[in-house]
Parts: structure tokens; sequence; C-alpha cells
């Protein structure tokens, strides 16, 4: 089956873009389609699809530049998908630029099966190199089908927001090791700043070539954003029974929700059982956070970070999804 892939242009084309958006929110119920019920529990499902129609052109301006949505249609001109792009509206820390972005992209069920959602893709990479950017997005840990297309096409898991509550946390402490751990000290600043450095230009360099100005830039802005209350923040170093730098960790309040702590940075030297060093780590930090009366217990585990996903599936964290992306920028 051959398809076009043009960008929406008359009614028609928004018509049926707003009407297959609103029929993927209903399969994605509780993300999207039962906070919308929620919020308009006497509404029709005609009633509903507006006010979604209304938000989402209130939430996105799609006269800018950077905001594309393309539609497919098979060579009888029946619409049959969708792909929609714009500039992220957040940026990590860790990021010179934010990339393009995709907000959605969607295959009609009935055309699934003929390689649109490649298409679809290549399309969107086209515009993406168009504007001389990275191409990124979102997706859920439970769409297997679509995590598998986007590695067939290179895409790369760059970071996976994680969380658990911290009414499961390990309250005995550590068991007994060839570390020491405890708060940070004044002499122990320059090992931390070194090691942390290290650690988040390789974020940087994650997405673009960097130099070392530009990555200490952006870690001098991270530290300044979010260390301004000390009482919500503690660091915890790990060292041998030598005294030798092996690991530390930043905690402290996440700056998107009161009750909400979240690991900041995290950096174990690679000479070192990784996996020993992380539980003592990941415990001291996540009873500081409930002793500073945190609920919860938040992460962005990079991929560049030195523990990985399975660890942290192992201590009850939860994870939505996966931000993927590819580089593209020449």
């Amino acid at each position: 089956m051959n398809f076009q892939i043009w960008r929406a242009q008359g009614e028609e084309d928004w018509d049926f873009f707003f009407k297959l958006s609103f029929e993927m929110l209903k399969v994605l119920r509780k993300f999207m389609y039962d906070p919308l019920v929620e919020k308009n529990p006497d509404a029709s499902d005609e009633e509903l699809a507006n006010l979604h129609r209304k938000e989402t052109e209130e939430y996105f301006d799609f006269s800018k530049q950077d905001a594309k949505v393309f539609i497919a249609k098979t060579d009888e001109d029946v619409p049959c998908g969708y792909l929609w792009m714009g500039g992220r509206n957040s940026k990590d820390v860790w990021d010179i630029e934010n990339p393009q972005w995709i907000y959605d992209i969607v295959v009609d069920p009935a055309f699934r099966g003929h390689g649109l959602g490649r298409k679809l893709m290549q399309k969107g990479e086209d515009f993406a190199r168009e504007m001389n950017l990275n191409l990124g997005f979102f997706v859920h840990s439970d769409n297997t089908p679509a995590i598998a297309l986007y590695e067939r096409m290179e895409y790369r898991i760059k970071q996976v927001p994680i969380s658990k509550k911290l009414d499961t946390i390990n309250t005995t402490g550590s068991p007994e090791s060839s570390f020491t751990i405890r708060e940070e000290q004044e002499a122990d600043y320059d090992a931390i700043q070194t090691a942390e450095l290290e650690r988040f230009s390789k974020k940087v360099q994650f997405s673009v070539d960097a130099d070392d100005d530009a990555a200490k830039k952006l870690y001098e802005e991270h530290i300044k954003k979010f260390s301004i209350d000390q009482e919500k923040h503690q660091r915890f170093v790990v060292f041998t029974k030598t005294g030798d730098f092996v690991g530390v960790i930043w905690v402290g309040n996440s700056g998107f929700h009161e009750e909400v702590a979240m690991i900041h940075e995290l950096v174990i030297d690679p000479v070192h059982d990784k996996q020993v060093v992380g539980e003592l780590l990941i415990d001291s930090a996540e009873r500081w956070a409930k002793n500073a009366e945190f609920s919860s217990i938040y992460m962005l585990l990079h991929a560049k970070d030195d523990l990985d996903l399975d660890f942290f599936k192992k201590r009850n964290y939860k994870v939505p999804g996966f931000f993927m992306e590819k580089r593209l920028k020449s």
C-alpha cells in the first residue's frame, strides 16, 4: 500500500487530526481520557472531543516555525495517520538546546502493518534535519511494538523517569562492607565536584559534541538552581576503609513538587562494585528523604548513569516510560 505524507493544511486535515487523536486518547484512558471525563462528568462524547480540541489548541501553538502536523493519506486520498511535531516545551539540565520533539504519532488501526509508522518517523527525521536538531519523544513502557520500531530506527533510550513511594524503603541500613558512607564534608568538595562534572559532561555529550566549557557552564547552572535550600539537600559520600573516594549521591527537593525528593546526581568510581556501592548510596538517599518528610523519591535515570534500570526495578521503582532520542544534528 502506498502513502502520501504532507503538512496539514485545510480544515479537513485538521478535523481528521483531532478526531484520530481523540480516539487514541480513549485508548490511553488513565493518562488522558479519564482525567478529561473527571473534569467534565456530564459531557457527551462529542462534547469531550470538542473540549480535547480546544485544550490542545490552547496548549500548543501550531503556528510556530518548529510546529508541524503531517497527515498521511492513501493513493485514494483516505487519511490514515499523522505525526505531530514541535519544539520540546521543557529542557533537561544537561541539554544545551532542546531537541525537535514528537508529541504524538498515530496510525489508524485499519492501516497498520504496512510500514506507515516508519514512513511517518522518517518524515519527522527529515524535518528535524532541516531544523538542524536531534529528534526525541516519550514512549510509554508498555508500548512494546513502538519501542521495537524506534530501536530498529536507531533511537536510543536517553533517560528514564523513575519514582518510588517512600513507605517501602530499607530502614535497617546497608550490610557491612569494605566501604564507609557519610554526609559530605568541606574536605570532600574537590573530589565531589570532579566526579560529578565528569559524569555530567558525559550526559551533555550524549546529544551534542560539547566542549568542556559548555558542559561546565551547564553543571554550574544545575548546582545553582537546586542548591538554594540547603536544608532540603544532602550529599552522601562513599570511601574505602583507607579513605579513597568511591562515589557520591546528591539528593534534595525536586523543584516540581514539595513532597517529592529527587536524586540529582549519582557517581560511582568504575573500579568498584557498582551494585554494592549503589545499595549504600540509594539506601542513604531514601532514608534521608524519608526523614525529611518527602512522600516519594524521583530520578531521571540517564543512559550514562552508573546504575541500570534493573537495579531500580528490584527496589520497586516505577517506570512509566522512556525518553528516546536520535542524534541528527550536524
